[in-house]
């Protein structure tokens, strides 16, 4: 099986089943390597899995990626507005 082929099975998934398989992927990633001995095949679903989850994360900051703009007369003083707290 390719890489794609695994790949659009993977999108193919539902939300709970993808969990699933990425929680499965995560505990075999944690186990010590004495005990570990992945297929190739194993470890390019590890890969896949890896990219699937790079691109697919939400942003943890969404907000970093808007430009702020601070206008010039920012600090400007406003009278008028200390002249109508006033009245």
């Amino acid at each position: 099986m390719s890489n794609q082929e695994l790949e659009q099975q993977l999108l193919s998934l539902n939300k709970a089943e993808r969990i699933r398989i990425l929680q499965l992927l995560a505990q075999s990633l944690t186990v010590p390597s004495s005990q570990a001995s992945l297929t190739p095949d194993e470890i390019d679903l590890t890969r896949v899995a890896v990219r699937f989850v790079a691109r697919h994360r939400s942003p943890q900051h969404p907000l970093r990626k808007i430009p702020l703009t601070i206008p010039p007369d920012f600090d400007e003083p406003m009278p008028e507005l200390w002249d109508a707290l006033g009245q």
